[in-house]
């Protein structure tokens, strides 16, 4: 069984599409569709019924999904403030079906495919700690490769020696059972595999917000399972037009709504690097420096502080 193993979606119908179509020529049979469907481009909704509709999927909900759950029966006439518009905005604009789908998901699933185990989770802090997050989270690969594009194979080559040369994941990786092991969430696309080949961790990256300074296309892996138990590995990286998916982001309800969020994003987009964490750094220390003790953020502190930032990184 050859499956198309892609996470982090967030909304991004075009690479979804886009990466689907690429599978689909390469002759996948089945799907593993790792979470976060929503908040960041500006068509969940799409993407959320595009999923729904793939034949022998297995897919599993992600941290972003709580957002939405959180704002379920509350008062939305107290959603004034500026911080939070981009879930305000995807809470009003997902269907109440898409909705229900999406926070009926399992958090989890462990398949057997040719006696093969698999295990899949949104994050690898279910199988290995914070080994991944500790040195290759995305704030960290983007003050690593500074304002650089690093190739695939600098990028596979600095990742795998971190690895090989860590106690602690070496503990923790020796520690594990024999399988498969598939997450997502940094929107850092990465595998390894012991020596012998029979533990193996794969992050397909973020589909519609890759966050390894890689500059092209989107990512999904490929994996197969031979009927004999056989198992190959492929990254892929699917080309997509960026300029042409910018105006239609600009042209959404979302960019609207939530614009500063949008720039944030499209900057990301544009970069395939962390800017959020940063942005939401400078936030708390302007807010603090004025004096505003409002959390979420105002409009005026939240959009004060981007177009202060943004300044600064011009």
């Amino acid at each position: 069984m050859k499956y198309a193993i892609i996470s982090d979606i967030h909304g991004n119908f075009l690479a979804l599409n886009s990466v689907l179509e690429d599978a689909q020529a390469r002759g996948v049979g089945g799907y593993i569709i790792v979470g976060d469907y929503c908040l960041s481009n500006p068509f969940p909704d799409a993407c959320i019924t595009r999923i729904r509709n793939l034949e022998n999927a297995h897919i599993i909900r992600g941290n972003e999904e709580r957002y939405l759950e959180n704002l379920i029966g509350k008062d939305q006439s107290a959603w004034t403030d500026g911080q939070m518009q981009i879930s305000y905005w995807c809470y009003q604009n997902i269907s109440f079906d898409n909705l229900e789908y999406l926070l009926a998901l399992p958090t989890k699933i462990d398949l057997v495919v040719n006696n093969v185990p698999v295990h899949i989770a949104h994050s690898s802090d279910e199988f290995i700690g914070k080994c991944e997050h500790a040195s290759w989270g995305a704030n960290i690969v983007a003050e690593r490769y500074n304002n650089a594009f690093v190739s695939r194979e600098q990028f596979r080559e600095d990742i795998h020696d971190y690895l090989n040369n860590c106690k602690e994941f070496e503990d923790v990786f020796g520690n594990l059972a024999e399988g498969i092991y598939i997450f997502g969430h940094t929107h850092i696309q990465w595998r390894y595999q012991s020596t012998d080949g029979k533990k193996i961790l794969i992050n397909p990256g973020s589909c519609g917000l890759p966050l390894d300074c890689i500059k092209e296309g989107m990512p999904y892996t490929i994996l197969n399972l031979s009927d004999e138990g056989n198992i190959q590995i492929e990254e892929i990286r699917v080309p997509v037009d960026k300029e042409e998916y910018f105006s239609a982001i600009m042209q959404s309800t979302q960019f609207e709504k939530a614009n500063v969020w949008c720039k944030v994003i499209m900057k990301e987009l544009r970069t395939s690097r962390e800017h959020l964490t940063f942005f939401l750094q400078f936030v708390e220390e302007y807010a603090t420096q004025i004096g505003d003790i409002q959390r979420p953020y105002s409009v005026q502190t939240w959009e004060k502080a981007y177009e202060l930032w943004d300044a600064q990184l011009n």
